[in-house]
């Protein structure tokens, strides 16, 4: 399996699905659309630098858009650039931020990844070749979480001691970042029936495998 998760900010992909890109056997891609450089903790090269080395920790290939703060938008000419890096990666799943997210850069990415998620099968004159990814999953908006009902929750437990080591890379961030974090993959995860969860939506139903209502099943997209 292939995932490519999509932040806003270096520590967005970590927050939102670390615990999902911690797991082994998975290819993983990070997309950073912007450097950061608007956080008021830390400039855009040593956000940049701590991103790489989350990246190390999760196993996973960094991409920089460099996008600049607060200019995150859905146009032509950055939606053609993603759809490029999708179709050359072929990912099975994408993830991004959730639609009514508070933040407007990641309200930004959400659209532009949604975007992005439909025209990478199109017939569009570019190349590679066009790519269809199963789904398009949004992991929750720790900022502003009001109103996220997950209609999933993935079993992050095994993994979360990983997750934790790659936000922490985020020096500059840690302070805060943290504590959020704990507390919500806490509360998904005990309400789920685990000790840690990162909830998530689809954009598109999930196929779920009837074995895993019987036993030796498990959940795929």
């Amino acid at each position: 399996m292939r995932l490519m998760a999509v932040g806003a900010h270096p520590d967005d992909a970590e927050i939102g699905c670390g615990g999902f890109l911690a797991m082994e056997g998975i290819a993983k891609h990070i997309v950073h659309l912007s450097n950061g450089e608007t956080s008021k903790y830390a400039d855009g090269e040593t956000r940049k630098a701590e991103a790489e080395a989350a990246a190390g920790i999760l196993g996973a290939d960094v991409h920089f858009f460099e996008i600049p703060g607060r200019q995150i938008t859905p146009d032509d000419q950055t939606c053609f650039r993603l759809i490029t890096l999708i179709r050359k990666i072929k990912p099975d799943l994408l993830l991004t931020h959730w639609e009514r997210d508070g933040h407007p850069d990641h309200r930004g990415a959400h659209e532009l990844v949604r975007r992005a998620f439909y025209l990478s099968e199109a017939k569009i004159d570019m190349t590679p070749p066009p790519w269809r990814c199963r789904n398009l999953l949004y992991f929750h908006p720790f900022s502003s979480g009001y109103g996220f009902v997950p209609e999933f929750v993935l079993d992050i437990t095994a993994v979360y001691a990983k997750k934790l080591e790659a936000l922490h890379c985020h020096h500059s961030q840690v302070s805060f970042v943290i504590p959020q974090v704990e507390a919500v993959s806490r509360y998904f995860g005990n309400n789920s029936g685990v000790e840690r969860a990162e909830p998530f939506r689809a954009e598109i139903p999930l196929v779920i495998d009837p074995g895993c209502f019987v036993g030796g099943g498990e959940h795929r997209t």
